[in-house]
């Protein structure tokens, strides 16, 4: 920048005037303007001789109009009469714009991407209803040293399985699975976990021991019940099967359970 300019042009804002005055100059300043003539407005054809040519005052050039020649122009238009509010209005809105523009949010650091991947990522999960419908009648099938296979009658549905899957869970909690023909002593003794099988009639019930097997080589257990953990002795675990690969849980194992009163 220069300090003291000569005559320094100011940004201002003028509005046009005496546009109706416009003709051809019909030669040039041969002294000063070594060039063709083009339209301006009248008494404004040698406008160009004195810019810069004396100091009117020590004049400081910012955000106002200019005093040294009062109808200055751009070369533009003719007769900018300044305005010189208009002016700063538009560097404020412009000031106000460039950073929606151009400044978008911040970078995450290393150690702010680091953190949020650590986040874990957590989706609530819906369990179907406990249903209403009371469970048949089961029998025990066959045991062995971490396992108990369960039949119930071939018509089953979906609802009289999960009924049953239920049952087993009160019966776990409660300690009464004796009232149910199923041995509470080997239960409680188990190293941590035991699973119950349960099937929809016998005919592959022994499908999981048998050596050879009664149906085609796939599991085709109707529901299963895990009781007991390494972590959590008392966890448990429901799920209704529908073929292999297929299957719903029917409650959260790791949630604390209470079994409901007897009668209820």
């Amino acid at each position: 920048m220069i300090g003291d300019a000569t005559d320094p042009t100011t940004f201002a804002v003028r509005i046009a005037g005496d546009g109706r005055q416009i003709c051809v100059q019909r030669g040039t300043h041969r002294f000063i303007e070594q060039r063709y003539s083009i339209f301006r407005a009248e008494d404004h054809m040698d406008e160009d001789k004195r810019e810069g040519s004396w100091h009117r005052k020590n004049y400081r050039s910012g955000l106002q109009p200019s005093t040294s020649i009062e109808t200055r122009t751009w070369g533009f238009a003719p007769c900018w009469y300044s305005v010189a509010p208009l002016a700063l209005f538009a560097v404020a809105t412009l000031a106000c714009v460039m950073p929606l523009i151009g400044c978008g949010p911040q970078p995450l650091s290393k150690k702010e991407v680091a953190e949020q991947a650590a986040k874990p990522t957590t989706t609530a999960v819906q369990y179907p209803a406990r249903p209403t419908t009371p469970p048949p009648p089961f029998k025990l099938f066959h045991q062995t040293d971490s396992s108990l296979t369960l039949v119930t009658k071939e018509a089953a549905t979906d609802d009289e399985i999960s009924a049953i899957l239920w049952q087993l869970r009160d019966a776990a909690h409660a300690h009464t699975f004796d009232a149910l023909h199923l041995p509470q002593a080997f239960i409680d003794k188990r190293d941590p976990i035991v699973w119950f099988h349960l099937y929809r009639g016998s005919k592959c019930a022994s499908e999981k021991y048998a050596a050879k097997l009664p149906c085609d080589a796939s599991y085709h257990a109707a529901g299963d019940y895990t009781y007991g953990g390494y972590a959590n002795h008392e966890r448990d675990d429901g799920e209704l099967l529908h073929g292999e690969g297929h299957s719903l849980q029917l409650w959260n194992p790791d949630a604390p359970y209470t079994p409901p009163p007897p009668g209820h």
